[in-house]
C-alpha cells in the first residue's frame, strides 16, 4: 500500500486537489521533461507542457513484465529527431504523479512515481509520438543466445574461448578434465547445475 503524505491528505479533503502527471525521457543523455498541466511544473527539475495521454498500466498474472503506453503531442516536431535520429529504445523512462496547490504550488515538495522503466518500441505520425515503456524487469523474460549445461560448452579444445595452451592432448569437456589442466578459470560450462536438478528452488526468503 502507497502511503500518501500528510500535505496531500489535506489537499483532499479541502477539494483542492489538482493532480497532474510528470514525464522524464532520457535520450543519449539528453533529458525531456514534460507535464500534461497546462502551466510548467518546478518539481527539483522544470517539466514543460505538454500534451500527453496515458494508457492503463498493465500487469500480468502470467508474467512479471508490466508495460504502459502513453501518446504525447510533437506538433513542434520537438521530439522527432531523438526518436528517429537518436537511440530512443532502452532508453530510461518515467512517469510520475504530482499534486497543485490552487496556487499551482506543489504540495509536499515531491512527485510520487508511478512507473520506470525503458521505452521498448514507439511510432511517430506528423502529430503525435505513440511510446511504450517497459519495467526494468522486461529483461527476464528474454530468451537467452545459449543453453547452458554442466559440460564445458567450447566447442574447440584450446580455442579462444577455451584459451588453454598447455602440453595436453585431449579434453572430455568435463569440470575434472579441466581442473586436471589447470584451466578451471575457463571452464565454460555450470557444474554445479545436476546438485540442482532434484530440489526445489523458489524466489525471495526462505521458507518458514
Amino acid at each position: 500500500m502507497r502511503n500518501i503524505p500528510a500535505n496531500i491528505l489535506t489537499e483532499l479533503q479541502s477539494s483542492e486537489l489538482r493532480p497532474f502527471m510528470l514525464l522524464q525521457m532520457t535520450i543519449d543523455g539528453t533529458a525531456y521533461r514534460y507535464t500534461d498541466c497546462d502551466v510548467p511544473i518546478h518539481e527539483t527539475n522544470l517539466y514543460e507542457p505538454r500534451a500527453f495521454q496515458l494508457d492503463p498500466v498493465k500487469y500480468s498474472t502470467a508474467s512479471i513484465v508490466d508495460y504502459v503506453s502513453f501518446e504525447i503531442d510533437d506538433l513542434d516536431d520537438v521530439l522527432k529527431p531523438p526518436f528517429i535520429a537518436g537511440t530512443a529504445q532502452g532508453s530510461e523512462a518515467i512517469l510520475s504523479a504530482v499534486v497543485l496547490d490552487s496556487d499551482y504550488a506543489v504540495v509536499d515538495s515531491s512527485s510520487i512515481i508511478m512507473f520506470e522503466g525503458e521505452i521498448d518500441k514507439w511510432s511517430l505520425d506528423e502529430k503525435t509520438i505513440k511510446v511504450t515503456v517497459a519495467s526494468q524487469f522486461v529483461r527476464w523474460s528474454q530468451n537467452t543466445l545459449n543453453r547452458h549445461g554442466a559440460s564445458c560448452r567450447w566447442k574447440k579444445f584450446k580455442g579462444v574461448y577455451c584459451g588453454y595452451s598447455g602440453g595436453g592432448t585431449w579434453c572430455d569437456r568435463t569440470y575434472a578434465r579441466c581442473e586436471a589442466l589447470g584451466n578451471e578459470d575457463n571452464f565454460g560450462g555450470f557444474r554445479w547445475l545436476p546438485s540442482m536438478a532434484d530440489k526445489d528452488i523458489w524466489w525471495g526468503r526462505s521458507r518458514g
